[in-house]
């Protein structure tokens, strides 16, 4: 497979896993209106998809072993600490994202999850030597945010902050560093072991640290057959098949390039919820799709040019 046919697979991975993700946050809306608490629909997104993650990786060992040196009683503890830090992440970045809406309201917690965690990312990657800091990289980074921005943002705009609004930013900006977190774990992760069997083990922690989260607060289940199909599919399609794609495309992709590529969620929401449930996009969403399609492109670009210095 040449640089160019990976790329190209890569970035189909991590914008498959937006637009799963998109699509996933309707039925998310659906189950929660339906009586389940978000915390128990995040444990069952990842308790239900843990299982088709872990066949996907004894199957892969029958077919085509890993090497020795990938098990995880041989991995260094920095990386095992990486992989458990990872699962950590993916759970800690729905909690918090939950608390802030219990402050904010849905949409401002969003947008800066969303849009902060670039970023963040960004910031990291630079410092830390994972790419180099350029004028496309930033371009291409401000586009994306505008983009996400005109998207999301409501029609009469955002409104008096309520009352407790810091304590909500706060869980928002926790968010957003939370799924920082899982983009360069994923993004970093070492290359020995596979995409599966890391996001196997990843999505096992992350299912335990919801256990740990809705516990407490008593765990509500689906109610019918409609719900029990809504949550199998956040689950299997949502959960499993789209952070398998992602961490599969995270490797072969700058950090930057995975969570801008990611950022196609919000577009793919709005693009459902127009053809499903007659909620027309502004014209304000289609510049920012305008935009986000063309920061992406400017990344494309930016890493063909990289690997060819």
């Amino acid at each position: 497979m040449n640089a160019r046919t990976s790329a190209a697979l890569a970035w189909g991975g991590v914008l498959l896993a937006g637009a799963l993700w998109g699509g996933g946050a309707l039925v998310a809306q659906f189950l929660i209106d339906g009586g389940i608490a978000p915390q128990s629909l995040s444990l069952a997104r990842f308790a239900l998809g843990v299982p088709l993650l872990w066949w996907l990786h004894w199957r892969a060992q029958r077919t085509r072993p890993a090497p020795a040196d990938a098990r995880w009683r041989h991995l260094a503890r920095r990386e095992q600490f990486q992989v458990i830090g990872t699962g950590a992440a993916m759970a800690l970045n729905v909690s918090c994202w939950f608390a802030g809406i219990v402050h904010l309201g849905a949409a401002l917690p969003t947008v800066i999850s969303i849009c902060c965690a670039p970023v963040i990312v960004v910031l990291v990657s630079v410092a830390r030597g994972y790419e180099r800091f350029g004028l496309r990289l930033v371009a291409g980074l401000l586009l994306a945010l505008a983009g996400v921005a005109l998207l999301v943002m409501p029609a009469d705009g955002w409104g008096p902050l309520p009352k407790g609004h810091a304590v909500g930013l706060a869980w928002s900006f926790g968010s957003a560093f939370c799924y920082a977190l899982v983009v360069l774990g994923n993004a970093r992760m070492p290359a020995r072991v596979p995409a599966v069997t890391a996001s196997a083990w990843g999505m096992s922690v992350a299912a335990l640290c919801m256990l740990a989260v809705a516990w407490p607060t008593g765990i509500t289940w689906p109610g019918g057959t409609a719900q029990w199909l809504g949550a199998a599919y956040t689950g299997v399609v949502t959960t499993s098949v789209a952070y398998l794609a992602f961490a599969w495309g995270a490797r072969r992709l700058s950090p930057t390039a995975a969570v801008v590529g990611t950022l196609i969620e919000p577009l793919v929401a709005a693009l459902l919820a127009a053809l499903l449930l007659a909620e027309p996009m502004a014209p304000r969403q289609w510049a920012g799709a305008v935009l986000l399609a063309a920061a992406m492109l400017l990344l494309m670009r930016r890493n063909s040019a990289v690997r060819t210095d």
